[in-house]
């Protein structure tokens, strides 16, 4: 019966630690993931600037549908 509980004891302490090595793995990518996402959102190209660094209203392009049959097929899905 003591085999048992030793045999017990140190699978639920190994399951625990190696639950803790993959938790620190994954953090350590959902860390690098975030940063590099938070960055990606950040970045603006220089050429939609203006001289005083603020975005360009007259270089965007908007499509703006009025009306509600004004909706964009795209019949190459088929």
């Amino acid at each position: 019966m003591a085999e048992q509980a030793v045999i017990f004891a140190s699978l639920i302490i190994g399951a625990f630690l190696m639950g803790a090595v993959v938790a620190w793995y994954v953090k350590d990518y959902v860390d690098t993931y975030l940063e590099s996402a938070a960055y990606a959102k950040a970045v603006i190209h220089p050429e939609m600037l203006t001289d005083d660094g603020r975005v360009d209203p007259e270089e965007l392009l908007y499509l703006r549908l009025s009306e509600e049959n004004d909706i964009i097929d795209d019949e190459d899905d088929d």
